[in-house]
């Protein structure tokens, strides 16, 4: 019975038949999500406990941020100029592996500070490495191509309960610095084997030797036609609000849940694995379960679903009561329900809508344009969860509606094979990711 559902999943189907980058790229990534499911649940607590305070965390997120403005603004030259492969090597190394070792030793504000500055230079490599997997795998192939990578990332979460029984037995702190260690390696590890195996992309060779003889400021002079072509594309434009206002979404939950769950809610900090745990569950059974059903469904109409339920959940957060650890749960259900069922789609939907012949340099102008609006939104929102813990999650449920009005500009097009995925699919080879 479970051999026949293996055999037919076509997410499992997927899997199997990844070739090239694709391939490295997915299977890889246990080595950067594990690790990272391990410390990221108490991370917030981690600072909080080293004498952050929410204001603290709210600076250490706008720093962040503008710095991710800048490096986002050179991802896509330096994409071209030197490649997928080695951009996405030098600037994990140097955007991952040094914050995490300054994490393990940190012992104060400004060891979170000069952290956070190396690692915002991830968002050079997070347009490297998104072009190094999708520009060698067949259109239609992306969307089952980021549902690999979320699963990936929700395997790992399962991994969380061996920090969160540390926690218990030891302390906080101490066995956050064991557990960066372990991260350090894991993560290293990971950026090394990709960087072996993987091949530059054909688009890449194509654009390494277009820019080998031009200067990095021309390249970066060249952006002013890339916004102008940005403007021009309303598709492309809308994508950019959406994940705009993704970001800011992104960085209010993930950075202040901890803090009010443990603080105003009255949870133990041992329990807050219990979340991510549940999360990862919910969304597997949806992508290996439910996703297949979905196909048949507009894709605008799949990620208004799930911003109708991230609304509930919010909702029901918001009103939550101190101790109701029933509550919270229904809430972890919601909020997997929606993102399985609109992150995919989100990120489909921005390589999708972007001119394959520039993607590095529209994604990363459209990642310095997002972060620049987003950045002050760290300071703002922290100093708002320190007035309220609640006022965070209701912003949340505002930017939540303003997506929903983004997406529904979508039912006047097949967003599902836009212009540029038809022309895009002409020129690809027919057959499975490789």
């Amino acid at each position: 019975m479970i051999n026949k559902w293996l055999c037919r999943n076509s997410t499992i189907a997927s899997l199997k038949s990844l070739k090239g980058n694709p391939r490295y790229c997915v299977l890889t990534e246990p080595l950067w999500g594990i690790p990272w499911a391990l410390v990221s649940p108490f991370f917030a607590l981690y600072m909080f406990s080293l004498g952050l305070q929410d204001a603290d965390i709210g600076i250490l997120i706008s720093v962040g941020m503008f710095l991710q403005m800048f490096f986002a603004f050179l991802g896509g030259v330096l994409t071209d100029k030197y490649g997928r492969k080695l951009t996405t090597f030098i600037t994990d190394i140097v955007s991952w592996s040094v914050p995490v070792l300054l994490w393990t030793f940190a012992q104060d504000f400004r060891w979170f500070l000069v952290a956070a500055i190396f690692n915002s230079i991830n968002q050079i490599s997070h347009v490297s490495w998104q072009c190094l997997l999708v520009e060698d795998a067949p259109p239609d192939r992306i969307v089952q191509l980021y549902h690999l990578v979320y699963i990936g990332s929700l395997l790992a979460v399962f991994f969380a309960p061996i920090s969160g029984y540390f926690i218990g037995v030891f302390s906080l702190v101490p066995v956050m610095r064991v557990l960066f260690g372990i991260t350090f390696v894991s993560m290293t590890t990971k950026f090394v084997i990709l960087q072996v195996y993987s091949k530059e992309t054909a688009q890449g060779t194509v654009r390494i030797k277009e820019t080998a003889n031009v200067p990095l400021y021309r390249l970066i002079a060249e952006y002013g036609g890339v916004l102008v072509q940005i403007i021009k594309t309303p598709a492309t434009w809308r994508v950019l609000i959406l994940i705009t206002l993704v970001s800011i979404q992104q960085l209010t939950s993930n950075n202040f849940f901890a803090l009010y769950v443990t603080q105003d809610l009255g949870l133990p900090e041992q329990f807050l694995v219990v979340f991510p745990i549940l999360r990862a569950g919910i969304m597997l059974v949806f992508f290996l379960g439910v996703q297949n059903r979905l196909n048949r469904f507009p894709q605008y109409a799949i990620m208004l679903t799930g911003l109708g339920l991230y609304i509930g959940g919010f909702v029901l957060l918001i009103m939550t009561p101190p101790q109701a650890m029933f509550l919270l749960v229904i809430f972890t259900a919601l909020d997997a329900s929606a993102a399985a069922l609109f992150l995919p789609r989100r990120d489909a939907l921005v390589i999708q809508n972007v001119d394959p012949n520039e993607r590095a340099r529209i994604m990363g102008l459209l990642t310095v344009i997002m972060l620049g609006i987003s950045s002050p939104f760290g300071l703002i929102i922290g100093w708002l969860s320190g007035v309220d813990r609640r006022i965070p999650f209701t912003v949340c449920v505002g930017l939540f509606i303003l997506m929903g009005i983004i997406v529904s500009l979508e039912k006047k097009r097949e967003i599902e094979k836009p212009e540029i995925e038809i022309e895009e699919s002409k020129a690809a080879n027919e057959g499975g990711v490789n």
